[in-house]
């Protein structure tokens, strides 16, 4: 079963990425109605085998109120019904190139494999080279109102995103996103788009969000006694040095003084959530904050 079960008029379009030669599914739920004249909005999601349900039903919900647009709402994933399976793979799409040296005695070490690392340059290529213009064909669809939404190395890549090719998008909403990646790499992009910010060159918005209890000792929810593979000790380690809070909530204060009418974003710290029970609160606030259209 796959959570597409639960979406309103969701079609499945699948092919093979010239770019980084590896299949996709898409997940493509389209408003019931017309088309506004501009062409359906359209929110791309990533991990589309695990959040496109609960994407579609949410923004479907919100969109009953007159203040919040609806909009085309694609999930890009994997051609599998295996979550295990769409998890392995969005490992390599949702990173950049990962310095080993940095693993070494570390905790990642006793998490598995560190070889699935790297493909997130050819990803964000393919989901403008290849995955947008299959969706255009599909829908007629606004190319100047268009979100991406990715929550943990997705929230990472969605920063990335907006870092380096801000255009691309109009709103962007990470969540819980792995900032910590690679020696905290992505922020090395940040003085770039500070830069393309006060030039005026793009103009976008931002959802930043993250759980309270993603960064907290002891953890919480408590550690379970049995049934995962690595003790509580290396994943308190990896909860203490991934930061999911203190990273977001520093990175806030760096692009605040962008705010005015280049930049706009909103940072949410999501009370009594952990880095799995965040995901529907993550996107329901992303999918509001992108679409919230009051006039």
């Amino acid at each position: 079963m796959t959570s597409t079960e639960m979406a309103v008029n969701a079609a499945r379009l699948e092919f093979t990425s010239s770019i980084s030669n590896r299949d996709y599914r898409l997940f493509v739920s389209v408003p019931p109605g017309d088309a506004p004249v501009a062409g359906w909005p359209v929110v791309y999601l990533m991990d589309g085998n695990l959040h496109f349900g609960i994407t579609v039903d949410t923004l479907r919900i919100q969109a009953c109120w007159p203040e919040t647009q609806n909009a085309v709402v694609v999930g890009i994933g994997y051609p599998t019904d295996s979550l295990q399976t769409a998890l392995a793979l969005r490992n390599f799409d949702l990173t950049p190139p990962h310095d080993s040296s940095l693993a070494e005695d570390h905790w990642m070490r006793a998490m598995g494999s560190l070889d699935d690392f790297g493909g997130q340059s050819a990803y964000l290529r393919m989901i403008e080279e290849e995955v947008k213009p299959l969706v255009a064909k599909h829908c007629p669809i606004n190319a100047a109102d268009q979100t991406l939404i990715g929550h943990s190395l997705g929230g990472l890549t969605c920063l990335t995103s907006m870092f380096t090719a801000p255009a691309n998008f109009q709103h962007y909403a990470a969540i819980s996103p792995s900032i910590w990646f690679n020696n905290r790499s992505v922020l090395s992009y940040v003085e770039g788009f500070e830069a393309t910010m006060k030039t005026g060159d793009a103009k976008v918005r931002l959802f930043l969000s993250t759980g309270e209890y993603e960064e907290v000792s002891p953890m919480r929810p408590r550690y379970p006694a049995k049934g995962l593979p690595v003790p509580e000790s290396t994943v308190q380690a990896m909860w203490n040095e991934c930061a999911m809070v203190t990273l977001p909530s520093q990175l806030t204060e760096r692009l605040k003084p962008l705010c005015g009418p280049n930049f706009d974003m909103k940072f949410v710290i999501h009370r009594e959530e952990d880095h799995r029970s965040v995901v529907p609160a993550g996107i329901a606030g992303g999918i509001y904050f992108s679409q919230y259209r009051p006039d």
